[in-house]
């Protein structure tokens, strides 16, 4: 018996059309996430607001104030992340030691990690990035 694969590059083709659909069910599915009211532990008219823009809009590092809140505020309405080590696997760090680092300000909060947690919360939308073609 003789199976006949596609080659390498008409693979990578079909699985990168895949994860397109199902990230397009997703994206479908962001939108009807729940509301929730925003946190209300700090009053953040006295912060600048450059940590909700992108890195070229002028991107600043939240305070850690800014970060604690939101983080509290979270793992409040989420129990399932309501310890610092389940919001570390979900931010995709290694340890909820620099959890900690980033709500003490110990650590500066670095953009990538804090622009998926703005995600996650919908405070931003998600960066989609055009293909501009397929090279082998």
């Amino acid at each position: 018996m003789k199976i006949t694969l596609p080659k390498i590059p008409e693979q990578q083709k079909i699985i990168f059309e895949q994860a397109t659909k199902e990230a397009i069910v997703t994206l479908k599915k962001n939108l009807k996430a729940p509301s929730f009211p925003g946190q209300t532990e700090i009053d953040e008219n006295k912060y600048s607001r450059a940590h909700l823009l992108r890195e070229n809009e002028g991107w600043k590092a939240p305070n850690e104030d800014i970060v604690s809140a939101y983080f509290r505020h979270f793992q409040s309405l989420f129990p399932e992340y309501d310890t610092d080590k389940k919001l570390a696997n979900l931010l995709g760090l290694s340890s909820d030691r620099r959890v900690r680092e980033y709500k003490s300000g110990a650590r500066k909060m670095p953009y990538g990690i804090w622009r998926k947690f703005l995600v996650i919360t919908g405070k931003a939308p998600q960066d989609i990035i055009e293909v501009k073609g397929f090279i082998a």
